[in-house]
């Protein structure tokens, strides 16, 4: 860390000494691969070591990516000396790595503070009692990318990408601090009010009792609670509950995807803890999916963020670009990785409307995983840092307990019925599910396969179009009263002839999937290319299921797609005597959008393909099955045209003219 950067934090701190802070651990680190295990023989970890020739990369780092080592498989070690300003003496410090993979092991000033097992997740240590403020501190991590028998998810697919991959923190706070929250925000259907239900854990480090009050504000609308004693060393529950009035109430819609922001104060702390939360149901009914009360049908991706510049890390600006792609090609519903998300797609999907599905890592486990007790705590640990970190986003609307594991089992049953009960204790407000692949296509009983205890069905299908088809309607007929989610289908682009073969296969699963309306999702496998050490994976290192190739460039598979999950169908768009005459209608099938609205922009072209004007037009809001015509004005000198369909700025479909 340099000395300006030092200099800004220490004038920071000095000016608040009372306010949580959050210093970024970003930047250069040392850096060593350790091929032999050397590292632990001589004690890497401690000051004594000289690290002047160690190399210099810049957190967040994903060694595979890094030129100097890929490929790599082992443990590697990243130092850093942090000189923590005096100015933090009776303060809270804590470090915070948003994830490490594979597994962490993290010492200051040569203790031990702890490990950590598990890529995708956060974790925390408090080093209030080892920190030596005034002083440089030397931070050391070894990150281990290898994997065993208990590594959590299990079986993988994509690379090995170890290292600091996300953000880490140094937290600076109060003894007194707000340590999580939990926004439980609920629509009444009779008042249009939201009750909403706030849950505040308050942390006391200090060795004496304290005392802890609260006030919360959403948009004017406020409530407190008085103060609460918190013992000496506890982390104490504080309840608020209040009303937002009607006029205030703005739903959280696919297409609209409303935020608030709640402010909460602790009189220890002058910093607020600011949250965002949105104001929705999702619910499970029948053989339905509701959102908001509205039933849909939906179609999405699964996304491995295995790029081949950033790998496992996952920049807010690179995410977006895939989100963007998706949405635009109706790809809005999916459990879309076998492990907690990063936080860069969930902001995105918060802000811009996506329905995500997060599943804590249990891939292809045996029975002899599920009845481990080192894979039960790996998995229990990490299922709740996962839901604990994102209980309060509108995108996430159910949690997955794995996918493609021995469901059909006895222990595969009791593993749903056990994590399930367990995901309850930190979650009541959203279903539960799990991605299976041991479905039959002769009859079973329920009970003899974990989706008995899942809220909904999920499965995954590999085959024809037409076998796919039996699978499913084999896994309604076991049961009948869930819905049926489609967790994966799909077929590799290197497995056809040419792409318009795999354009067809999907044609033929989207008609199957129309006819069968106990279908509320069908997520492909998967939107993008991803690199793979899986057997089976291409010569140039790439698995080419995606929709896109690894740079992103659209196969003719992603236009199908978006031609066919747009939600709106053109029944007609005519150009004559100076006016375009434009008939659509909102499906009725699938998929199946809640009613929002659609705007219309409109390119018009001369003789030559030059715009000679773009007007865009609002479409009234049309419920399922409902058709509209739009009339423009076309200018003078129009020839030609191309159409847009707009939902929420995004264009879902065109027409006009063939799409490339």
């Amino acid at each position: 860390m340099n000395a300006a950067r030092l200099a800004l934090i220490g004038a920071a701190l000095a000016l608040s000494l009372s306010a949580t802070d959050r210093i970024s651990l970003n930047g250069e680190w040392k850096f060593a691969p350790d091929y032999t295990g050397a590292g632990d023989r001589n004690n890497w970890q401690g000051t004594a070591v000289k690290d002047t020739e160690w190399d210099r990369v810049t957190v967040p780092h994903v060694w595979g990516m890094d030129p100097r080592y890929p490929f790599f498989i082992g443990p590697c070690w990243y130092r850093k000396t942090i000189t923590i300003p005096e100015a933090v003496v009776d303060r809270n410090l804590r470090l915070r790595f948003e994830a490490v993979f594979q597994h962490a092991t993290v010492w200051l000033n040569g203790s031990k503070l702890g490990e950590h097992e598990g890529g995708y997740t956060p974790f925390e240590f408090d080093i209030t009692s080892l920190a030596q403020p005034g002083k440089p501190n030397l931070l050391v991590v070894k990150a281990d990318n290898r994997w065993t028998e208990t590594t959590i998810p299990g079986l993988k697919g994509w690379m090995d990408d170890g290292g600091i991959i996300r953000d880490a923190w140094l937290i600076v706070s109060p003894t007194v601090f707000i340590a999580n929250q939990k926004i439980e925000a609920a629509p009444d259907p009779r008042t249009g009010a939201a009750r909403i239900h706030v849950r505040t854990w308050v942390r006391n480090t200090l060795d004496r009792a304290a005392e802890a009050a609260l006030s919360l504000d959403v948009e004017g609308a406020s409530a407190t609670a008085a103060a609460r004693p918190i013992p000496a060393g506890a982390t104490v529950p504080i309840d608020v509950d209040f009303t937002l009035p009607p006029e205030r109430v703005r739903l959280w819609k696919l297409d609209q995807p409303s935020l608030y922001e709640l402010t909460t104060r602790i009189a220890s702390d002058p910093t607020p803890l600011v949250r965002s939360f949105g104001i929705r149901t999702f619910e499970v009914r029948g053989t339905q999916l509701l959102l908001n009360g509205q039933p849909i049908r939906l179609a999405g991706a699964n996304r491995i963020p295995s790029s081949p510049v950033h790998g496992q890390d996952d920049p807010a600006a690179f995410a977006a670009e895939d989100l963007k792609l998706m949405k635009q090609a109706g790809m809005v519903f999916a459990r879309m990785s076998h492990y907690a998300l990063s936080q860069s797609v969930l902001d995105w999907a918060d802000r811009n409307g996506m329905l995500l599905v997060e599943e804590a890592g249990n891939w292809g486990l045996a029975v002899a995983q599920l009845t481990s007790p080192v894979v039960r705590a790996s998995f229990q640990s990490q299922l709740q840092e996962m839901i604990e970190r994102d209980w309060n986003r509108p995108s996430i609307v159910a949690w997955s307990v794995g996918n493609e594991f021995a469901s059909d089992t006895p222990e595969g049953v009791q593993w749903v019925k056990e994590m399930a009960s367990l995901v309850k204790t930190f979650d009541l407000t959203r279903p539960i599910t799990f991605a299976s692949n041991h479905m039959s296509l002769t009859p079973r009983p329920p009970e003899t396969e974990g989706s008995i205890y899942a809220d909904y069905v999920s499965i995954n299908v590999y085959g024809s179009a037409a076998r796919n088809a039996a699978l499913i309607d084999a896994t309604h007929q076991r049961y009948p009263n869930k819905p049926l989610v489609i967790t994966e289908y799909g077929f590799r682009a290197d497995l056809m002839d040419d792409e318009t073969e795999r354009e067809e296969w999907f044609r033929q699963m989207f008609a199957f999937v129309r006819a069968r309306p106990f279908v509320s999702g069908l997520s492909v496998w998967s939107f993008n290319d991803y690199r793979s050490r899986y057997v089976g994976t291409s010569p140039d290192g790439y698995r080419k299921w995606g929709m896109v190739d690894e740079q992103r460039n659209p196969r003719g598979s992603y236009f199908v797609m978006r031609h066919e999950m747009s939600g709106v169908q053109i029944k007609a768009a005519q150009l004559e005597s100076g006016k375009l005459t434009v008939r659509l209608a909102a499906r009725l099938d699938f998929p199946l959008f809640p009613p929002a609205p659609l705007q219309l922009r409109i390119r018009f072209t001369d003789s030559a393909g030059r715009p000679v004007e773009t007007p865009t037009r609002p479409v009234e809001l049309l419920p399922s099955g409902a058709e509209t015509s739009v009339a423009i004005s076309a200018p003078a000198g129009t020839v030609r045209f191309r159409g847009e369909i707009l939902r929420n700025g995004f264009p879902v479909m065109t027409f006009g003219q063939v799409e490339p």
